[in-house]
């Protein structure tokens, strides 16, 4: 059987594009401004054999509960049954296409009904009812050959690890423990052991700049010590402390970062020379918002990753969130926060990831800059299509060596997307 990447390499042979170096130091622009290109990565990888994030078991916490979520270009709905389990089913109706589910997210008691004919279909898709199948006296309806068992919404294969749902819409996916690899298996499986999450809250942000920006902005510790001058500031983050321990498996990474780093003077010292926006007599009045007492792990140790395509797992200090980047067109994307905490939270700390959330999402202290640094680039990207980003921060001196100043995040998710558009 052929591997996404052959397939690949045989359905591009009429495509020109030649990726401009032999390893990906070199980005090509027009990967972020050609249209065909955005319909290869929709079909191979949303619509094809990967594991995309659709939200947290919390967002649907009983039985008929449901929300909305997208997977690629495509709207799906997460719906918990009457017997728990819970099913992603294809937000569109298999008469005429129209959309089932109009909000964001409510409760379906009895199932889900097409505002367009009403054609009925249950919490796991079937199709049950349809008004005037067998006519009106004896005029009209349906052929007696009709048969509602083959003409239920499209379900998508469901894992559920970390307090979070995800989804695909092959059948040939592989197991989710082996698309992500044991690294962030781990990961996953500390975000919720022995505690159930609960949900704080959520926000979105339509962008204009194509999607793979804010995944190469998420892999990017080299400019969180240069632009974001909100860290800088006031000495949260600098190129001189320690970097985060990543792994990299298939296009995903996961990162171990300490909550308080131990710091060296002299390094910071030489560190904040080359930081414009360091403030050496700056202070917090409200360090609450940037410091935490307690540790959600008794280790003291943040563990977030980046799973491929496109979500990311981020614990900024007591507040622990999930992002999901959703392509809407080649130029538009759209950015969707999860903000969640734990049952047992007491007041004191709910109150302070309620605060520190504030450091992202779309006005977030930090964020806001990323978002605003992609929008001004993009037009720029767009007339230059032929031109070539540079990624070779990081390439000097002993690869691999422990340093905030590197792309090799970056560099990781090209290698495999070039392996699997067959570029």
């Amino acid at each position: 059987m052929a591997t996404i990447a052959q397939e690949a390499v045989r359905g591009d042979s009429a495509n020109p594009r030649q990726w401009p170096s032999a390893g990906v130091d070199r980005i090509p622009a027009w990967v972020y401004t050609d249209p065909e290109i955005f319909a290869r990565e929709m079909a191979l990888f949303h619509h094809g054999r990967t594991w995309n994030y659709v939200g947290l078991e919390c967002e649907v916490p009983t039985p008929n509960s449901w929300k909305r979520a997208t997977v690629g270009l495509k709207s799906v709905i997460v719906v918990r049954d009457r017997e728990g389990e819970i099913n992603v089913l294809e937000n569109r109706c298999t008469h005429r296409g129209a959309p089932l589910c109009w909000e964001q997210s409510g409760v379906a008691k009895g199932g889900f009904g097409c505002p367009y004919h009403q054609w009925r279909f249950n919490l796991q898709g079937d199709l049950i009812g349809i008004p005037f199948q067998y006519g009106l006296n004896e005029a009209g309806g349906l052929p007696d050959s009709f048969d509602k068992s083959k003409h239920g919404l499209t379900r998508l294969r469901v894992a559920r690890r970390g307090g979070a749902i995800w989804a695909t819409f092959d059948a040939q996916t592989p197991e989710f423990s082996e698309y992500v690899g044991e690294e962030m298996l781990m990961a996953l499986d500390r975000i919720d052991k022995g505690r159930k999450l609960k949900l704080l809250g959520t926000s979105r942000q339509v962008y204009r700049g194509n999607w793979k920006m804010w995944i190469e902005n998420a892999r990017d510790n080299y400019h969180a010590t240069l632009l974001h001058t909100f860290l800088t500031a006031f000495k949260l983050v600098r190129a001189d402390l320690p970097p985060a321990r990543n792994t990299a498996y298939r296009g995903h990474t996961v990162g171990r970062t300490y909550t308080r780093p131990i710091v060296d003077a002299e390094q910071e010292a030489k560190a904040v020379q080359e930081i414009s926006t360091f403030r050496r007599d700056y202070g917090l009045n409200d360090t609450e918002t940037v410091e935490t007492h307690t540790f959600d792990f008794p280790d003291g140790m943040n563990m977030g990753f980046q799973m491929f395509p496109s979500c990311m797992f981020q614990p900024h200090l007591n507040v622990p969130s999930y992002r999901q980047i959703v392509p809407k067109t080649v130029d538009t994307h759209e950015i969707h926060w999860t903000f969640f905490g734990y049952e047992d939270d007491d007041a004191d700390m709910l109150r302070r990831r309620l605060k520190q959330a504030n450091l992202v999402g779309p006005a977030g202290f930090v964020t806001a800059e990323d978002g605003e640094v992609i929008v001004k680039s993009y037009p720029v990207v767009d007339q230059t299509p032929e031109a070539a980003q540079i990624v070779e921060m990081g390439l000097r001196g002993p690869i691999g060596a422990p340093t905030m100043l590197t792309e090799h995040a970056i560099r990781n998710f090209y290698e495999h997307y070039r392996q699997v558009m067959g570029l």
